[in-house]
């Protein structure tokens, strides 16, 4: 049995970025770590450009998610972006310094860039040993957060508040316990519409009454913010035991 943060996740865009390699920018169905570690690194008002501070707490947590993806639809945007030249000589640390440093370097990428609509997601997080923030602070910043909340990109912001709660027991149970208090919960219409029997959760790490059968290797695991780079880690996926 353990302590549990959940929050509920819906908008209707989100984008949970893959690998990217080219022109696509793929989406997961499944939020991706590093989005929801920067979602309550975004709560808690840490910064992009504390390093040292984002690589400690980023270290920490295990997070288990429950989408409902019934009416959920996948769809792709077609964008033009302007980019200078790669110029080992330039240091360009804003998007502003990009468009005035070397105008006349300036070239048209195209871009297409993944979403999906119409998605609602149950989220548990688990603090690790040694977390630099308890799961109480965490849902406090999440009902009062420092900076704006995204859902992978600034487009996708919260339809709804996030309703954090602090629920004990084991995994599958404060998901079944969840689904009867959160603000969306199991009794309103609008849940009905999004959800269709579905006991499917994806979770990190291991967790009491959880059987996996599947597991698959993610590179969201967030090693350096200033170098853009990721590590891998291991996602589980198994249906929920319990009655609802």
């Amino acid at each position: 049995m353990s302590q549990y943060l959940l929050f509920q996740i819906y908008s209707p865009l989100v984008s949970w970025g893959e690998v990217a390699v080219g022109e696509v920018r793929h989406t997961s169905s499944v939020p991706s770590r590093s989005a929801l570690l920067g979602i309550l690194a975004a709560a808690l008002g840490i910064r992009r450009d504390e390093e040292q501070r984002l690589n400690m707490f980023n270290q920490h947590y295990e997070f288990a998610v429950r989408p409902y993806l019934s009416r959920e639809q996948w769809l792709r945007d077609y964008q033009t972006v302007e980019v200078p030249k790669e110029n080992k000589r330039r240091h360009y640390y804003t998007r502003r310094d990009e468009l005035i440093q070397a105008p006349d370097e300036l070239n048209t990428m195209l871009t297409f860039r993944e979403y999906h609509s119409d998605v609602f997601y149950f989220v548990a997080v688990r603090e690790t040993v040694g977390a630099p923030v308890g799961l109480d602070k965490l849902a406090d910043a999440l009902r009062n957060p420092v900076f704006p909340l995204y859902f992978g990109r600034k487009v996708c912001p919260p339809a709804l508040p996030l309703g954090p709660q602090i629920l004990q027991g084991t995994l599958s149970d404060v998901f079944c316990m969840v689904s009867e208090q959160i603000l969306l919960n199991k009794n309103n219409p609008i849940f009905s519409l999004l959800s269709e029997k579905n006991d499917l959760c994806y979770w990190e790490g291991e967790h009491d009454g959880m059987m996996s059968v599947e597991t698959r290797q993610r590179s969201d695991q967030p090693l350096s913010r200033q170098r853009w780079q990721f590590s891998s880690r291991l996602q589980h996926s198994g249906n929920i035991r319990g009655e609802e």
